[in-house]
């Protein structure tokens, strides 16, 4: 019921999961105990699909994480974001084209 070890993965890629080099469904896993001592592991997929999906879900994973922080940054700071300005310049003109229009005299 004890932990044994565990991999704490802070960032993808980093050193806590590696690809093997030569295989795409081979991993290298590094654990740590809550002592300081580490040891690397090897994981491997039977399938190359359930390989592929171990790898997306990672980065997936550290991509929502980084747009989390984005968006806790924007909500803390609103006016730092470029402002949208959807006004008319000097000078600048539109045409509009409505079809079936009848045109009034006058």
């Amino acid at each position: 019921g004890e932990l044994f070890a565990q991999a704490p993965v802070d960032q993808f890629p980093g050193t806590a999961v590696e690809s093997v080099t030569d295989s795409s469904r081979y991993f290298v896993i590094r654990i740590e105990d809550g002592n300081g001592r580490r040891a690397f592991i090897g994981i491997g997929f039977v399938d190359r699909g359930d390989a592929f999906d171990f790898n997306v879900a990672l980065q997936d994973h550290f991509k929502w994480v980084k747009q989390q922080c984005e968006f806790a940054k924007q909500a803390q700071n609103p006016d730092q974001g470029p402002k949208l300005d959807l006004g008319f310049k000097e000078g600048q003109t539109i045409k509009l084209n409505i079809a079936n229009m009848k045109k009034k005299e006058g």
